[in-house]
């Protein structure tokens, strides 16, 4: 008999432990569970735009907003090319100039869908050269496109109707818009002219 009270108490007992086992179980369970939304609750926002680009020398300039908004601006132009990368965003009154690697674009200021905002784009392919004008007191922004067929191979001015002028508010952003743009020019034929790797050669030289 009391052998029986034994087993009766060791089982009732066992039960006690499962069930206390089994509630802190669900505690530990419910806690974590609360805890994971809490962190999804109040993980930290970004606090700034990304923004991947190269300054002068191929070094990474100082963090600006502005530029970074460029960058992105560029990627929607573009859809995203990864081998057109952003140099420069100068905003200007009612519209703003972003300068890449393979060209530079004028975009009207506003709700425009990706490429509907430029109303000039000049790709350095056709660029002759970029210089600061001034008409009745006004300053202009002169983007000097080549001429379409040169019987001597060199590149020249284009003529009048290939030089569009842009409207500048003062003479020290033409100056340092024209500037941007010629050394974009620069460095984009610079490029052109370095010696790439084939892929077969990149083989190589990681095998050996």
């Amino acid at each position: 008999m009391a052998e029986l009270k034994d087993r009766q108490q060791w089982e009732t007992e066992g039960k006690l432990q499962f069930h206390s086992r089994l509630m802190l179980m669900e505690r530990t369970f419910a806690s974590l569970k609360v805890r994971n939304l809490t962190f999804r609750m109040t993980r930290a926002q970004r606090v700034r735009k990304p923004r991947c680009c190269a300054g002068p020398q191929g070094l990474l300039p100082r963090y600006s907003e502005s530029q970074a908004e460029g960058q992105e601006r560029l990627f929607k132009l573009t859809d995203n090319i990864q081998d057109e990368f952003f140099i420069a965003v100068e905003n200007i009154d009612s519209y703003c100039v972003l300068i890449s690697s393979k060209a530079v674009y004028f975009l009207k200021s506003g709700d425009y869908l990706d490429r509907e905002a430029i109303f000039l784009e000049v790709k350095y392919d056709d660029l002759y050269h970029c210089l600061v004008s001034k008409d009745h007191g006004k300053v202009y922004v002169q983007v000097t496109k080549k001429a379409v067929n040169t019987s001597s191979g060199v590149s020249i001015p284009g003529p009048s109707h290939q030089k569009p002028m842009v409207h500048v508010k003062s003479e020290v952003l033409a100056i340092k818009l024209s500037q941007e743009i010629n050394y974009a020019k620069s460095l984009y034929y610079e490029q052109q002219l370095m010696l790439r790797l084939n892929e077969n050669q990149e083989q190589l030289e990681l095998d050996s």
